[in-house]
């Protein structure tokens, strides 16, 4: 090698403007890959709606109704019964198995159906919710009783349904029947189900706060009255009486109504509030699925929640 010549490489300020360049490029390309993630999730999430929506419309078929909201058999201590709608399409939904582990002839907080309500089913599940698919709804302090949480309810329409649990212009309500010809606003004009978290809300936040907060969420069992109605609690296998007011059915456990519009900052335990960002995903009575935005017009939004108000509205 000639004197004075020296082998060919890389200076430490080259070294460190490609690694400044590679540095930019991951920050540009994270954000769409959390996009395409969030599509996906998005995309699964629409998919069990879809199932959920055949599985209603076999019920149908076969019963001659849409299920009830939850069941209710009044009495002193508490509703005896409290089935809900995604328990009684079980077997619509390929899951004979975890319906058959049921004992419809005593309470679902009856410790013989512990093991079926406390299973977390995927089609119940929206990915984007990462708490939910692991954590449970807890009935008191230091009671055993607990329920796999869940991220879809049923439509119960526009009144509140703590005050009128009987008295619904929805679909689902307690021990309610209704037909697709009680749905005379059309069923592509009707919500059926619609998105829920699991969590503690914080006045003034669109996210689900608290300790150890995952992408936003944070699980918070319930604990008997939560005042301000700031706990969400959403399961699938159904409503539960309420440990020190037995009167409470619970009936949010299943169901929604249109009080506020979906993701709103006023939103409580009976409302519409979805992980996705902006948007609710909704199933509705046609067995399609849309993602609702959260500015929709407050009248649009509870038009679209009751069967048969005579509103010329749509989803789309």
């Amino acid at each position: 090698m000639p004197r004075g010549k020296h082998p060919a490489g890389s200076t430490l300020v080259e070294l460190l403007v490609v690694v400044a360049i590679i540095g930019i490029l991951v920050a540009l390309m994270l954000p769409a890959v959390q996009a395409a993630r969030e599509a996906a999730r998005k995309a699964s999430c629409k998919n069990n709606l879809k199932q959920v929506g055949l599985a209603v419309h076999h019920y149908h078929l076969c019963l001659g109704s849409f299920p009830p909201g939850y069941v209710y058999k009044p009495h002193p201590r508490g509703n005896q019964a409290g089935f809900g709608w995604a328990a009684l399409v079980l077997p619509y939904l390929e899951q004979e198995a975890v319906y058959r582990q049921f004992d419809f002839r005593v309470p679902i907080f009856h410790p013989i159906n512990r093991v079926p309500r406390e299973r977390h089913l995927a089609v119940y599940l929206c990915p984007t919710d990462p708490i939910t698919e692991r954590q449970f709804v807890k009935m008191g302090a230091s009671s055993p009783e607990r329920y796999a949480m869940a991220s879809y309810v049923g439509n119960f329409g526009s009144p509140d349904l703590d005050l009128t649990p009987d008295c619904s212009d929805g679909v689902f309500s307690r021990n309610s029947a209704t037909r697709m010809a009680d749905v005379t606003d059309g069923l592509s004009n009707t919500l059926f189900v619609g998105e829920r978290v699991n969590g503690v809300r914080l006045r003034g936040s669109r996210g689900i706060q608290g300790p150890g907060a995952s992408a936003g969420w944070s699980p918070v069992p319930f604990h008997g009255d939560h005042g301000l109605h700031m706990h969400y609690e959403t399961t699938w296998a159904g409503a539960v009486r309420d440990l020190n007011d037995p009167a409470d059915d619970h009936g949010h456990m299943v169901l929604f109504h249109a009080a506020h519009t979906p993701n709103s900052l006023q939103t409580d335990d009976r409302d519409i509030t979805a992980p996705h960002s902006g948007v609710a995903q909704f199933l509705l009575g046609d067995g399609s699925v849309h993602a609702i935005s959260e500015t929709i017009d407050a009248a649009v939004y509870a038009a679209l929640a009751t069967r048969c108000g005579g509103e010329a509205v749509t989803a789309r």
